[in-house]
């Protein structure tokens, strides 16, 4: 071991400290950049991985009816490589304790290993055409079964074309178009109500007497083909069909899922590191240079027993790099863990994902490591540069002390007579290493963001809770399996327990302007309806207009479309007219899409009178069982929708907040500490004699100790007074990085929240004092005094 490596260790242990401080902050980053790097690569390769190996659609085509041999003249299109036709529709399934819930019954073309959408078997066996045993095999979604309590070979029963059909389940499946499953329109996914059957595409034209016909076909296209085009061209041949709509992959539900949450993790995994890199990098240079200062005098030895510049600087440069080196090991080592803990989550929890690649991403921690290393060394290196204006022979006496002159506050005479001796001491220490003030401020400033940031996770579920709960004053949305007249609700108003019932007329539609199509839903409410709110973004209650529209937000970003434009709306139910409506607001509605209208108006738009496809019920809470009891005996009821049920299930979702919440504040924490705790390293260091000199004429280490407590308090209270709002522009960037077409995530932050993250911001400045009180007592004042001559 040369001289200069065991120099080296022992800086390392003189200054242990702030070097465990350093590598703690460059631990997170590590840890941070392998765990959501490796979440992203892990997801992002499944994904690609399970859409190639089963086909899954590039565009789907949704119409009244077809012939099925429509698919082989929609696959002799160029540009297609693959059209399958299937049946798909929404029934309701019955659960054993007589609750009716809603599955989607996709009927699948046979043999399916060839066809678009094929499904992937996990357990049990695949379905037959025609079992011996007869009946109708099925696979069912693994969640649905799990939350069910459905076993193979058990027969379970569901209302399709106006009769109880008994479906057997052979096995569990998912397909590519049902990674993420979720109701349209509904607050988050809940495989308790809502899951997907899949059965031979046979059956189910037997099941909804649509024999050799299909109301839905989904394409795949080669590589480099013209999607608008292609699409145009299928149109025109389910044209003849009712094509009712059709959508690219980008809008499919499950895809759009999957995508946010991969936009999700990308950016979180290059910022947060980043901020935690650019902290550490700044500690570290302001600790470089003051090590370099400390040793003034082993320098000038040094090279006067021949080291030249270089070998000096990279002497020190090494501490930066040692610092990473060490940070990069407990940074995997807890990374490994979060990724692991990512991993579960996101392939347990909240996406059915077979082919799950999953395990070590040996780029990330390449990446990782890389990266960490880079910004150690460049500060290391930048630091170091100093050495070369150390002269041997002046290093050998002290350092002359600095010019000084009158800080700007001295010029404030008002208020500078009015502060006491310390805090005239602090502020011109401020003033003089203002660089230094200015890398800890920043480091407080970046710390309490990531705090308001973190806490800003519950709040926007809460949030979202809120405004659904607030804003829906039914306690039952019933939805028709078709289209009825308003008179059919007179047997639902008339159940015992129900209080009010207001009329739902839901519309699937193409919106026209300017060139631009959007698909939508028209939901059409009457004027004076008052079991649902419908408001702007900002909150402000919007009244259904009698003619115009209330635009939904997305649609109209799509569209180009503002308050005054007029669009022509198309519906997709019958009637294929287009009908102009002016546009008189945009609403803010956060989940599902849908714009509104007067119901008067829609059934205009559909040519009819009177006619409704579902009800908004206010029930007496203590008839509302029995309530859905009856419902459920309806068999044109196709779905009752509960919002408690959803809410539920959005506390479900709060529990593993939670725990990351916990998880991001502990690394926040850990940065404002290890920023505070270095800067007071530093400060007590460089002054040692000055403090001393403070004890010896009568200061008492309370007194003395509060010296450096107003520096530090200076810096949280500016770090939290910048913080606060910095941490909300945060919270605004990363809820536009992952706003999904489906769903918005509004970036909110309640007050509670910013008074959590300034007592975070005080609480590291409290323990870091708490530090800087022990060296005071434990300072040798005779040494300390002495080591200047």
């Amino acid at each position: 071991m040369n001289v200069l490596t065991v120099k080296l260790w022992r800086t390392i242990r003189h200054t242990k400290g702030q070097f465990l401080a350093v590598a703690v902050v460059v631990m997170v980053a590590v840890c941070v950049d392998i765990a959501l790097s490796t979440g992203y690569y892990n997801l992002d390769r499944s994904q690609k991985s399970f859409y190639k190996e089963n086909n899954f659609a590039d565009y789907y085509f949704n119409v009244v009816r077809a012939p099925e041999q429509v698919s082989d003249k929609i696959e002799s299109i160029p540009g297609v490589t693959k059209a399958t036709g299937r049946i798909q529709k929404d029934v309701r399934f019955l659960k054993e304790n007589g609750q009716r819930v809603t599955v989607r019954l996709i009927g699948c073309p046979l043999p399916a290993e060839k066809e678009v959408n094929r499904p992937y078997l996990l357990q049990g066996r695949f379905f037959e055409e025609y079992p011996r045993s007869g009946g109708v095999e099925v696979l069912v979604d693994p969640k649905f079964a799990e939350a069910n309590g459905l076993s193979f070979n058990r027969s379970v029963n569901v209302i399709a074309g106006g009769k109880i059909v008994p479906l057997t389940v052979v096995g569990a499946a998912v397909s590519p178009e049902s990674v993420f499953i979720i109701k349209e329109g509904t607050l988050m996914n809940d495989p308790k109500t809502f899951g997907i059957i899949m059965l031979p595409r046979k059956q189910a034209e037997q099941i909804f007497n649509m024999s050799g016909q299909i109301n839905q076909v989904v394409v795949t296209l080669a590589p480099g083909a013209d999607e608008k085009k292609v699409a145009e061209k299928v149109k025109a041949i389910l044209e003849p069909y009712g094509n009712l709509n059709s959508y690219p992959r980008k809008n499919q539900l499950s895809h759009m899922v999957v995508e946010a949450e991969l936009r999700k993790l990308g950016f979180l995994s290059h910022f947060v590191p980043g901020i935690f890199l650019g902290v550490a990098a700044m500690i570290q240079f302001v600790t470089s240079r003051r090590i370099i200062k400390a040793q003034r005098i082993q320098i000038g030895v040094m090279k006067a027993l021949g080291y030249d510049n270089r070998i000096i600087m990279f002497h020190y440069t090494v501490y930066s790099l040692a610092v990473a080196v060490l940070g990069a090991l407990l940074g995997t080592l807890t990374g490994l863990p979060y990724a692991s803990f990512i991993y579960q989550v996101y392939s347990r929890l909240i996406f059915n994902l077979p082919i799950t690649c999953g395990g070590l991403y040996g780029k990330a921690i390449l990446h990782a490591y890389t990266i960490s290393f880079v910004v150690s060394l460049v500060s290391g290196f930048v630091a170091s540069r100093s050495v070369t204006a150390i002269n041997p022979a002046e290093s050998m006496r002290p350092e002359p002390p600095g010019i000084t002159g009158r800080i700007i506050l001295d010029y404030w005479t008002w208020l500078w007579r009015r502060l006491g001796a310390t805090w005239k001491m602090s502020m011109r220490s401020i003033f003089r290493k203002w660089k230094r003030f200015g890398v800890t401020l920043m480091g407080v400033i970046f710390a309490v963001g990531l705090l308001v940031v973190a806490l800003s996770f519950n709040d926007s579920i809460y949030y979202l809770k809120h405004i659904y709960s607030e804003r829906r004053h039914y306690d039952y949305l019933v939805r028709f399996n078709s289209p009825v007249k308003d008179c059919e609700l007179l047997n639902i108003s008339r159940l015992d327990g129900v209080i009010k019932t207001e009329p739902v007329l839901e519309i699937p539609v193409k919106m026209h302007l300017n060139g631009r199509t959007e698909s939508d839903f028209l939901n059409g409410l009457p004027l004076a309806q008052t079991l649902k709110d419908v408001t702007t973004e900002t909150g402000r209650f919007l009244q259904i207009p009698e003619d115009g529209i209330l635009i939904n937000p997305r649609t109209a970003m799509q569209l180009g479309a503002r308050v005054g434009d007029t669009v022509e709306v198309e519906t997709l139910l019958g009637n294929f007219k287009r009908t102009g409506l002016k546009i008189v607001g945009i609403q803010g509605e956060m989940v599902g899409s849908g714009s509104y209208i007067a119901i008067e108006q829609a059934n205009r738009i559909l040519r009819e009178k009177g006619v409704v496809s579902g009800a908004m019920l206010k029930v007496d809470p203590g008839k509302a069982g029995q309530v859905e009891k009856e419902l459920g005996k309806m068999t044109e009821v196709s779905s009752i929708s509960n919002p408690e049920k959803e809410l539920h299930t959005l506390d479900m979702v709060l529990n593993v907040m939670t725990f990351i919440v916990v998880i991001w504040t502990i690394f926040a924490l850990l940065l404002g500490f290890a920023v505070v705790y270095n800067s007071s390293v530093v400060n007590f260091a460089e002054r040692k004699r000055e403090l001393a000199s403070l004890r010896v004429v009568g200061y008492t280490i309370r007194e003395v100790s509060g010296l450096l407590l107003k520096e530090n308090f200076l810096h949280s209270v500016l770090g939290v007074t910048i913080g606060l709002p910095f941490g909300r522009l945060l919270v605004e960037w990363y809820s536009r990085s992952i706003d999904a077409n489906f769903f918005t995530l509004t970036a909110v932050v309640y007050p509670r929240s910013y008074l959590f993250a300034a007592a975070g911001g005080i609480l590291f400045t409290m323990v870091t004092h708490l530090f800087a009180v022990q060296w005071i007592k434990r300072l040798n004042l005779v040494n300390t005094l002495e080591s200047a001559d």
